[in-house]
């Protein structure tokens, strides 16, 4: 029996065999996130609020970036200090078993107590394999759920849309940049919107007044037909929701809690009011 038991405590050990280092995920990014800060107080004349945006998304997102290279580090890290404790343990377990295997009981009870030792190393083993499991599996899930978060993109299509230089071209681009956006009922922006404050604040960029709620914007401007449907008209799919028109038969609109801002097809059956600047 002892060469059984010290054959299968061999093949446990032999699960935690190499070592394995910590991976280094250290790019310097910090040295790029001040230069982008430093870039983005540089005024660089007409358009500058433009550019001081894009410059600072860039820098968000590598700050985003470095967070997650910092948290991967951190699993990685963990995992290997979990493999280095599991190939300890086990390798205490085997010691032990070598050394008990070069005694010779002499008794009745020397002999029971050395069964005793031999069933609790063999469940001691069992459990340093089956807690290093569940501690890599946990590990795993770590890394798995880890997202490095890209730059945004546009939605298919919105390059290639006609918006005039207009009053509604302008709120239409307003709305647009909200894109992503929570879902609050009440909220009229900048960063959280119910349907009727998203077309309220678009259009206040535009410098066109709207009422606040779906019930009155209903009744601001003019009634327009289906077919005569122009980008920064109202769109109302029923009587309390408004939705804002883009061009190629699309809305954007906040349809709804748990949603965010976000591209629509325009519907079939609507009705549509063209705000007087």
């Amino acid at each position: 029996m002892g060469n059984g038991e010290l054959e299968v405590l061999k093949r446990a050990q032999d699960l935690f065999a190499g070592r394995p280092s910590t991976a280094a995920l250290e790019t310097g990014l910090d040295r790029y996130t001040d230069l982008l800060a430093r870039n983005g107080s540089t005024d660089t004349g007409s358009g500058h609020h433009r550019y001081r945006r894009a410059v600072l998304a860039q820098r968000e997102l590598l700050l985003a970036t470095a967070r997650t290279d910092a948290a991967a580090a951190t699993l990685l890290a963990t995992a290997v200090a979990d493999h280095t404790r599991g190939r300890q343990q086990t390798e205490n377990v085997m010691a032990a078993a070598r050394a008990d295997a070069a005694r010779s009981p002499d008794t009745p009870l020397a002999h029971r107590e050395m069964l005793r030792r031999r069933v609790a190393r063999l469940r001691a083993q069992h459990g340093h394999v089956a807690a290093a499991r569940h501690r890599a599996n946990r590990h795993r899930a770590g890394l798995r759920g880890l997202r490095y978060r890209g730059p945004r993109r546009r939605a298919a299509g919105l390059d290639r849309l006609r918006l005039p230089d207009t009053r509604a071209g302008m709120a239409v681009r307003a709305a647009l940049s909200r894109l992503g956006r929570p879902y609050v009922w009440g909220a009229t922006g900048p960063d959280r919107f119910d349907c009727s404050g998203l077309t309220q604040w678009a259009y206040r960029q535009a410098g066109v007044p709207l009422s606040r709620t779906t019930y009155t914007q209903i009744y601001d401007g003019i009634a327009v037909p289906r077919s005569q449907v122009r980008p920064g008209d109202l769109v109302f799919p029923s009587a309390g929701h408004v939705q804002l028109a883009i061009g190629g038969n699309r809305v954007i609109e906040a349809p709804h809690a748990g949603a965010a801002v976000q591209i629509s097809p325009l519907g079939a059956h609507v009705t549509i009011r063209r705000p007087v600047p």
